[in-house]
């Protein structure tokens, strides 16, 4: 497999859980455990892309380069576009994006999605996992997937897809009659796709379901998107996910 970096996205001030980065998780700061989840994998660079002085502090000692961004970014995908113009990228350098709110990422998913962006030379991949839980489903905090034969994206929504119109309009569900995926907010691409996405306008859909991806299918670029039965037990956005976390870390 080709070389590749994971660049780990940290704002201190997030709106729904302030200084999160710093949230103790299993007794170590999160964006500490994230960077720690991230050196287990097969990535060659571990880059921490922070926007606080106080985060950057707590990965003293930590095996990762730490690259300090503007608070002016609006999303993770801002902040690593900066830090390639920052750290001068190579545009063909694979960049595995990991969530700074994803604690209990499993390594093996890390090397699987950079793989994946190789093996079906897309623009972006990412990754899925089928849905159990019915109420998941129905769910707009769990963002669904639906592709084509070849495993490429043709959307994601907040909303059931695919709509099972035999099935939805009959009351209580009790089963589903199709698969049904959720997808897991990790991303692999090339340094210079990150660059061009960030460049382009937002596009109505991605405003609407406010998803940063949409961007991309809407700009015709392709999102391989695989699928895996080890999906992360949770991301940590409210103060009831790091309560969730702690209690797998302490079981």
């Amino acid at each position: 497999m080709s070389e590749y970096i994971v660049a780990i996205p940290a704002r201190y001030a997030s709106t729904r859980l302030p200084g999160k980065p710093l949230c103790d998780v299993g007794g170590m700061p999160m964006i500490k455990r994230v960077c720690l989840q991230a050196l287990k994998s097969k990535a060659k660079e571990v880059i921490a892309c922070v926007d606080d002085k106080r985060v950057e502090d707590v990965l003293d000692g930590v095996p990762v380069t730490v690259c300090q961004t503007s608070l002016d970014c609006k999303c993770g995908t801002d902040r690593i576009a900066e830090m390639i113009g920052i750290l001068k990228l190579d545009p063909e350098t694979v960049i595995v994006n990991v969530q700074g709110d994803e604690p209990l990422i499993e390594p093996e998913l890390i090397d699987n999605v950079a793989k994946l962006l190789i093996d079906k030379n897309a623009d972006m991949a990412t990754l899925c996992a089928k849905i159990d839980n019915i109420k998941d489903v129905f769910d707009p905090g769990c963002v669904k997937v639906v592709m084509d034969k070849e495993g490429f994206a043709l959307y994601f929504s907040r909303c059931p897809i695919p709509y099972e119109r035999d099935n939805f309009g009959k009351g209580e569900i009790t089963k589903l009659q199709y698969d049904h995926y959720h997808h897991i907010g990790i991303y692999a691409y090339k340094a210079k796709t990150i660059l061009d996405y960030h460049s382009k306008p937002q596009s109505m859909l991605e405003k609407s379901e406010s998803l940063e991806q949409l961007r991309l299918l809407h700009f015709g670029m392709s999102i391989a998107v695989g699928i895996t039965d080890r999906p992360p037990e949770t991301g940590v956005d409210t103060a009831d996910d790091l309560q969730r976390v702690n209690d797998i870390l302490r079981k």
